[in-house]
């Protein structure tokens, strides 16, 4: 046997139920929303991160071409010292007094 009001509670539960679901589906559909922008700010942050890689990867090229290029110079430098002082002492420059 049902009730005239238990007929009015079955519905008024499947509302309830029914704007339940629909309040669910829209904090579904935000959050949803929301992971997807922030993926594509990772994806976005990822793509700097890749060229900054990129760009220390050059730098570190360019280093090492100039700490090269330092060297040699540093071992032309000491040559040329060692010459001059060699020129000092066989003219008796390399003497004080």
């Amino acid at each position: 046997m049902s009730t005239p009001g238990g007929s009015n509670d079955v519905q008024h539960l499947a509302a309830e139920a029914g704007r339940l679901f629909g309040l669910y589906h829209e904090q579904v559909d935000r959050l949803q929303t929301e992971q997807a922008q922030e993926n594509e700010l990772l994806r976005a942050d990822l793509g700097r991160l890749d060229a900054l890689q990129a760009e220390i990867a050059r730098s570190n090229q360019d280093n090492d071409r100039l700490r090269a290029d330092r060297d040699e110079l540093l071992a032309a430098f000491r040559q040329m010292a060692d010459v001059i002082e060699r020129l000092r002492q066989s003219r008796g420059a390399g003497v004080i007094g």
